[in-house]
């Protein structure tokens, strides 16, 4: 085997978790990114892409969020005088709001720093994915590259110095992904973060706290129905953006009418996702969907588990 090839997989993510805004993410089991890369003694880097969603991922190596962040990994190694050949399959569905550049961004730099013998931390490796969401949606968000590096939940801290903890995932529920067939376009981020209020009262501040003390607490003592009312009690981000997703509180309503734990929007949408018992998701899909289809939008739902593992090596 050449030493200087391998083969990685990120997975898709679920940013945000209600009032966890910018900060929090859950790995999913499935779907994964997957990308094989080749470092070599060169100065020109080059990426393939196929599977899901190629029409809307640059194959320009300076706009490719997983050449980017393996680039960066290069940067912050001091490693001059080599180049890239990247061959990403994606799995995960772009533009949906399941962390789609997160899990290219992911699988760029965790195989670049494989390759390497694995010079950069923990903290140094997301820093350099971060940067491949820089390139792929114009900001170096964490929310998804963290849970898409590491697996679990994970929680940022700070960014100066970058601090992550990553919790293991709920047993026993599963995860619910709605997604709507919307037009969202390119500019799908920088809308979701514009209609965002520039000040916020206080008591609403107080009441965000709330719903984030309960997302925190209900992971911490792996309780699903306390971690679920935090999902559901984010009264900043959700309001602003559900204008964005026809008939969201109808879908909220009826999920948590038919068992969810706690229901909220995936990142920044369009999909909506909610936390639910185990064989609950059938009904909790059913039931979101329904609500689509009498705002005349179709749907369709997924049922997923939390992800335990993160970027892996494929063998």
């Amino acid at each position: 085997m050449d030493p200087m090839v391998i083969t990685v997989s990120a997975p898709a993510t679920i940013a945000n978790l209600g009032p966890g805004y910018d900060l929090m993410g859950l790995a999913l089991d499935r779907p994964r990114d997957t990308l094989k890369v080749r470092l070599f003694k060169g100065n020109s880097d080059s990426v393939e892409v196929s599977g899901i969603g190629t029409e809307t991922i640059s194959t320009s190596p300076e706009r490719n969020s997983s050449v980017v962040a393996g680039r960066a990994v290069l940067k912050a190694a001091g490693k001059k005088g080599y180049a890239l050949d990247m061959k990403l399959k994606k799995g995960v569905p772009p533009r949906m709001g399941m962390g789609s550049s997160g899990a290219s961004s992911a699988a760029g730099a965790y195989a670049v720093n494989i390759l390497l013998g694995s010079p950069l931390n923990k903290e140094g490796v997301l820093w350099c994915a971060m940067e491949g969401e820089m390139a792929a949606c114009g900001a170096a968000h964490a929310d998804n590259v963290a849970p898409a590096l590491l697996g679990g939940v994970t929680l940022i801290l700070g960014f100066d110095p970058l601090r992550v903890v990553r919790f293991d995932p709920l047993k026993d529920v599963e995860a619910v992904v709605i997604s709507p067939e919307v037009e969202n376009g390119d500019e799908k981020t920088r809308l979701a973060r514009e209609v965002l209020p520039a000040s916020v009262p206080l008591p609403r501040v107080i009441n965000q706290m709330e719903g984030f003390a309960n997302l925190l607490i209900g992971l911490v003592k792996k309780d699903p129905k306390v971690m679920g009312r935090g999902i559901s009690g984010d009264v900043i981000i959700e309001p602003a953006r559900a204008k964005l997703i026809p008939g969201f509180d109808h879908l909220k309503r009826a999920a948590l009418e038919a068992g969810a734990y706690g229901f909220s929007i995936t990142g920044a949408g369009p999909s909506v996702f909610a936390l639910c018992p185990m064989k609950r998701g059938a009904e909790v899909g059913k039931a979101a969907k329904s609500k689509f289809v009498k705002h005349g939008v179709v749907s369709e739902y997924a049922i997923y588990t939390c992800g335990e593992g993160g970027a892996s090596v494929v063998p």
